[in-house]
């Protein structure tokens, strides 16, 4: 049975329990779906992954622990009637703000629009256990499944520790367990006076859904490889700019870029749940000069460098010596604007195919979050169908929701024009 501590990343996700911090994603499939089918495939994924039969428990010392439970109840499945192609939004945002509370359930659930010829499917889950990915791989152990009822895809073991990652010689150095402890105390130093900020309040959440056709996106891509960098690095030099641009805005010209850590990790394989994030800090220079290539090609080679000089072992290492700041953590990330325009996680191209048996999958929306701390500002996208597809999400006391109107616009216009008019 599972029991083990929860890291510092997923202490701060689960947000000491008070905020609601959810992965959401959904898809459109046309194609009729049997109701027993889909209870079947979603009660073998549960099996498959050990953090979908975990409930979060705080013992007296005041560490969290995911606790695997036998009498977890199954995936729970909410029907909706469906009416348009509009429906998941409406559904995808009230899911971002509906908590998990009840102890009996999985830290995941299901939404089903349905209706004879077409349904959406919204897959939720705590940001504590997975992140997008993960919820990308459950979507596509879903339709697997729903084509193929008998398929077997397996299970595993969650490891037991984040420090079973750090080899004894790093863990056990007398040097590296002083400076741990040093930097830990300077944290709680630092908290102390840090905390007394008050609560921002972020009562007026919202999202931006858009995607960019399928001849626009090749266009995109094409102009991408032509000047060699990556689409990651267009994008975040396109959105940096755009935040450049609108005067009602403060830009700090810096976003912060999610990286997958599983890279760094061959236990931890693609289709597992992991809920450990990098997030690395990038900068753009203010200036009036709309190129988009230059300083994407430069981007790209920052972000390369400083992905290289992750050290994984220390990552952890310090991170571990934090779990007791979790608390005072949450607390100020509440209070705390941050000195970021954003953050940006790109999943690029999905692995969901557009047919599983029968079903076809029509659309795809990017996994998205809405953040009770921090600048709440996150611009997720992935590309499916050849089409990229974007949810900006952000609150009101950040970002008015016209000025992150204002931001897609300018965003994609500079994106589009730049591909356009580059040298052949």
């Amino acid at each position: 049975m599972l029991k083990r501590k929860l890291s510092l990343i997923e202490g701060t996700m689960y947000a000491n329990g008070s905020g609601v911090v959810n992965v959401v994603s959904g898809i459109r499939i046309k194609g009729n779906i049997p109701e027993k089918a889909l209870y079947d495939a979603l009660s073998k994924i549960q099996k498959r992954h050990p953090l979908l039969r975990v409930d979060v428990v705080k013992e007296d010392n005041g560490t969290l622990f995911f606790v695997e439970r036998k009498d977890i109840s199954e995936i729970p499945v909410r029907m909706v009637r469906r009416h348009s192609n509009e429906d998941w939004e409406k559904e995808s945002i009230a899911e971002c703000l509906n908590p998990f509370i009840l102890k009996d359930q999985p830290l995941a659930r299901l939404v089903w629009i349905r209706s004879e010829e077409v349904s959406d499917l919204i897959f939720v889950c705590h940001h504590c256990i997975c992140d997008g990915k993960s919820v990308l791989s459950m979507m596509d152990e879903t339709l697997r499944l729903l084509a193929e009822p008998h398929l077997d895809i397996g299970s595993y073991h969650s490891f037991s520790s984040v420090e079973e990652f750090i080899p004894d010689s790093i863990r056990h150095n007398k040097t590296n367990i002083i400076k741990v402890s040093i930097f830990a105390k300077l944290v709680q130093f630092s908290l102390n006076i840090l905390c007394l900020k008050k609560e921002i309040k972020r009562e007026q959440p919202y999202f931006l859904h858009w995607k960019i056709n399928r001849e626009e996106s090749a266009m995109i891509l094409k102009g991408c490889k032509t000047a060699e960098i990556s689409i990651h690095s267009a994008l975040s030099i396109a959105f940096l700019k755009a935040h450049q641009q609108i005067k009602q805005l403060k830009s700090y010209s810096r976003l912060y870029c999610a990286v997958d850590m599983r890279k760094f990790l061959p236990e931890i394989k693609e289709d597992m749940f992991f809920a450990f994030p990098a997030m690395i800090s990038l900068s753009l220079k203010a200036n009036e000069n709309n190129n988009l290539w230059v300083p994407a090609r430069m981007f790209k080679e920052k972000l390369q460098q400083e992905i290289n000089k992750m050290d994984i072992n220390k990552f952890f290492l310090y991170s571990s010596g934090l779990l007791r700041a979790l608390p005072k953590m949450s607390k100020y990330a509440k209070a705390e604007r941050g000195i970021h325009d954003f953050t940006f996680s790109n999943m690029g191209k999905v692995r969901i195919k557009e047919n599983y048996g029968i079903l076809e999958v029509e659309a795809l929306h990017s996994p998205s979050t809405m953040f009770p701390f921090g600048n709440p500002s996150t611009l997720s996208t992935t590309t499916f169908r050849g089409e990229i597809d974007f949810i900006f999400t952000s609150d009101e006391a950040f970002i008015k929701k016209e000025e992150a109107m204002m931001l897609k616009q300018n965003a994609m216009q500079l994106l589009i024009n730049s591909t356009k008019t580059m040298p052949c």
